[in-house]
């Protein structure tokens, strides 16, 4: 009798062990992989822009001259900006970002010089800073700038 209770003790012991070593290996097996589908959502000046599907986003610095005719800005250097603003004082500056189909315009304002041209690409550069770390980020979901 003694015997027998031995050998069921040393089998209800191999049977424990044995479901703990399966139950740790399907644990370990599940936390490698995440899965993040969740919607993305921008809010600017109380307009709420679903960036979920957006696949690229371009920053775009433009100035509108009195003619109408649309002048880009982005790349140019600081010598060739300094010209423009002097000979197109009060021009209508617009930094826009391209969102696939959406359109977000961040700035529309007239710069007199390059001085105020600059405030404003600092603060654009930061806000587009802002939706570059946002959209990396997987985890993230609401971004709101200012």
């Amino acid at each position: 009798m003694q015997e027998t209770n031995r050998h069921f003790f040393k089998f209800s012991q191999a049977l424990v062990t044995c479901v703990l070593f399966l139950a740790m290996a399907l644990l370990v097996g599940c936390g490698g992989t995440k899965v993040y589908n969740i919607d993305k959502t921008m809010t600017y000046r109380d307009t709420l822009y679903n960036v979920s599907s957006v696949s690229t986003f371009k920053p775009r610095e433009e100035a509108r001259l009195a003619d109408g005719e649309v002048v880009s800005l982005r790349g140019k250097e600081k010598k060739a900006l300094q010209a423009f603003f002097k000979e197109n004082p009060g021009v209508m500056v617009s930094m826009i970002v391209d969102l696939d189909t959406q359109e977000l315009v961040y700035l529309r304002s007239r710069a007199n010089n390059y001085s105020e041209y600059s405030r404003m690409k600092k603060r654009f550069d930061g806000a587009v800073k802002d939706i570059t770390k946002f959209m990396g980020n997987k985890k993230s979901t609401q971004l709101k700038l200012k």
